[in-house]
């Protein structure tokens, strides 16, 4: 059974009966597919790509590489993250306290905040020292988890213990009906307490156009350029005037979002769907004051539209843990295959559809 809606409305994925796991090693196949189409050469050391999937949804994991989500989709529609080619050229990473970052992108868990990355550790004295803010842990982003439970419709990993954060992650996977669950405990490992906040970031192609919903911008949003953009960074005057956040586009752009949504959710227009993240809002005073409960990372050259990346960040409230403490946190996913036209009109017109709080009724 399929419901079409007509025009610049939602055509909702009823396409496919199928659901299973597939389990792959080598990967040439998947990958090149993950990676838009473009060629690479064969590695006997790939990932395992673990994918889940029913009639309305389909996502794509390693265990490897930090646990990592390599595709989401609407069933039989195109990957809706963006894969790096490193997930293919450098599947066997360096995992030490002097590891670097690599580009593998798709989504990932980092703890928050990031100024305190290289803080409560004492495996790399140099970038304690420092206050590095880049790169990643390594042993979080890097490292390979443990398959532990795994079925047709969901999947459980388990981290290693970092000595970088004291953390160990659980992230669970669960697939029901038209939405996937992610569900992340964090425990603290250490003898001694340590303050992190759990982070979420979900990369698109920077071609997607994004909605998030803001009650106040003078007082729930802050704009931060890098150093490389020359041109002031803004908000997209038209999202804004609706209540709703989306970067202005049309100069290169390298620049971050910080915002308190006035509603727990993030869509994004691409890959010609609709893709929706759900979490919870939380109070202003749980999340580290250096960060925001929404972050959207944007890294555009409109005359070179595939070199960029467009960061979806959600991030828990920041938690001091005893010794054998957890925190859990959760993100809801949800694709929709989308018809209509790249406008905010039509945009809005689907998101109303959807019942989404914080969007504004037609005039």
């Amino acid at each position: 059974m399929k419901r079409s809606i007509k025009h610049d409305r939602l055509n909702l994925p009823w396409r496919r009966n199928c659901a299973g796991i597939i389990r792959t090693r080598g990967l040439t196949a998947l990958l090149a597919a993950l990676l838009v189409g473009q060629a690479y050469g064969h590695s006997d050391a790939q990932p395992e790509i673990y994918k889940l999937q029913n009639s309305k949804l389909s996502y794509s994991f390693t265990p490897q590489i930090g646990g990592r989500g390599l595709a989401f989709s609407a069933a039989g529609e195109k990957n809706l993250l963006k894969v790096g080619t490193a997930v293919q050229e450098q599947p066997n990473p360096d995992i030490s306290p002097q590891a670097g970052f690599i580009p593998y992108q798709g989504h990932i868990i980092w703890p928050g905040p990031q100024a305190d990355w290289w803080k409560q550790q004492e495996v790399n004295p140099q970038r304690r020292a420092a206050g590095a803010v880049w790169p990643p842990d390594p042993f979080t982003v890097l490292n390979d988890y443990e398959l532990t439970a795994v079925s047709d419709k969901s999947a459980t990993i388990v981290s290693p213990v970092s000595p970088v954060t004291g953390l160990q992650l659980t992230k669970e996977f669960t697939l029901k009906d038209d939405v996937l669950l992610h569900r992340v405990t964090a425990v603290n490992r250490r003898e001694t307490p340590v303050k992190w906040d759990i982070w979420f970031n979900t990369r698109v192609s920077p071609e997607t156009r994004v909605y998030v919903p803001i009650a106040d911008f003078s007082r729930d949003l802050r704009l931060e350029k890098f150093p490389e953009m020359t041109t002031e960074v803004k908000a997209d005057a038209e999202k804004q005037r609706l209540g709703l956040f989306g970067f202005a586009r049309g100069e290169n752009i390298k620049a971050k979002a910080f915002i308190e949504p006035s509603a727990g959710w993030i869509a994004a227009f691409t890959q010609g769907q609709l893709f929706v993240i759900e979490f919870p809002r939380q109070a202003r005073d749980s999340i580290h004051p250096d960060q925001g409960q929404v972050e959207l990372y944007l890294e555009q050259d409109p005359q070179n539209p595939d070199a960029g990346v467009l960061e979806l960040e959600v991030h828990a409230p920041y938690r001091e843990l005893a010794p054998g403490e957890s925190m859990s946190a959760t993100e809801t996913w949800r694709a929709l295959t989308y018809t209509g036209k790249n406008s905010v009109e039509a945009h809005l017109r689907a998101l109303r559809e959807l019942g989404l709080q914080g969007v504004s009724s037609p005039q």
